[in-house]
């Protein structure tokens, strides 16, 4: 592996791999090291949360296996990431050779593995500090730091008129590793160290709830303003609300998972009130955002969220103050950044899976893989 490359892969490790996902602690795989796998290509899919790959592997690290080819199977990033990377669902074709640089499962004799870059049977590279969705100045710096080029920003990212409307990227965080945000009371605390991987919403496809979502850094964010209502779409779990802008609340989206809403649009601030939300076991927040854990909503969890666009029309802050008092001591209030991106920039469809969605919570005694549709 050249140096470049291995410079990029080891600031991707650090930037990307554990933080530019929707669920993902990466806690299964040891993050300290990477192995090379080479072979040939038995499927791959792309969906969300994550890509897949399943491979037959002849050589490790370069060198050949004296018992090839060995099945592995290999995670990637969600599909909206990958398509910002040109990847589509035939990029990878079947009994094609493929090159993945990758974090091992920790446990040595499980092949399974988490991929940092791509190389496909053409010798092009694939890998995230490449994406041309490079908005967000967290997502630029990250970008630079595996690359080592300098942060240009996209001058198409000026909007022409201040205003809330359009699309938005959400930037990458940083997340306490030790102990949750949330002023939990002791129902919460117990929730948290009650928490099972294997029986979170998150694999069965429940998409993220409202605020949590828009902690799930690099993805677009969507407002839509009409006569009588606004349209909120984040591109992680393909979340859309729509909200009246005056009146009593109604319920939003399709799903039943966010309550019922009602909205104010005031010198040019976007202010929306929600409650009735069903309870959810990840309603309160998501694992990586939380120090390891999920965290369940009651009936009674309310959310105010306020969207103000700065004086220059490139940043919108979202603040918002979520109640819970089943779960919480006090309210909590939080703020996210976001990014405008170009008009026209793309969303992509998140495409969830449910075996995909298992794939955080995998172990050795599950299933393989599927192969093909």
């Amino acid at each position: 592996m050249g140096r470049h490359w291995a410079r990029a892969a080891l600031c991707v490790s650090a930037f990307w791999c554990c933080r530019a996902v929707a669920h993902h602690s990466g806690a299964m795989f040891d993050l300290g090291t990477q192995i090379e796998l080479r072979g040939i290509v038995v499927d791959f899919k792309l969906r969300s949360p994550h890509a897949t790959f399943v491979v037959d592997v002849e050589f490790l690290d370069g060198k050949p296996l004296e018992n090839a080819p060995v099945r592995w199977e290999v995670e990637w990033e969600s599909a909206p990431m990958l398509k910002t990377l040109g990847i589509e669902p035939d990029t990878f074709a079947r009994g094609e050779e493929v090159t993945i640089l990758t974090f091992p499962h920790r446990d040595r004799t499980f092949h399974f593995a988490k991929a940092l870059r791509v190389e496909d049977a053409f010798g092009d590279v694939h890998i995230m500090a490449d994406s041309d969705r490079k908005f967000a100045p967290s997502v630029q710096r990250a970008a630079a730091n595996a690359t080592g080029e300098t942060i240009v920003e996209p001058a198409s990212t000026r909007p022409t008129a201040v205003t809330i409307a359009g699309r938005w990227q959400q930037p990458l965080l940083e997340f306490p590793k030790d102990s949750p945000q949330l002023p939990l009371n002791e129902a919460g605390l117990k929730a948290r160290s009650n928490f099972v991987h294997e029986k979170s919403p998150a694999n069965t496809c429940e998409p993220m709830s409202v605020p949590s979502v828009f902690l799930a850094p690099f993805f677009l964010f969507e407002i839509v303003l009409a006569d009588n209502h606004v349209t909120l779409r984040n591109e992680a779990y393909n979340v859309v609300r729509t909200v009246p802008l005056s009146g009593s609340p109604t319920a939003v989206g399709s799903t039943g998972y966010f309550g019922t809403a009602t909205a104010q649009l005031v010198d040019g601030v976007l202010t929306v009130r929600s409650s009735n939300f069903p309870p959810s076991g990840w309603g309160l927040g998501h694992d990586e955002a939380l120090g390891g854990a999920d965290l369940p909503s009651s009936e009674q969890k309310a959310l105010e969220e306020r969207f103000a666009v700065s004086p220059d029309g490139r940043t919108l802050v979202y603040s918002y103050e979520l109640f819970d008092p089943v779960y919480m001591t006090e309210p909590y209030n939080g703020r996210v950044e976001l990014t405008r991106a170009p008009d026209g920039t793309p969303i992509h469809e998140y495409d969830c899976d449910v075996e995909s969605a298992k794939m955080w919570s995998r172990s050795r005694t599950d299933a393989p893989l599927r192969i093909g549709k």
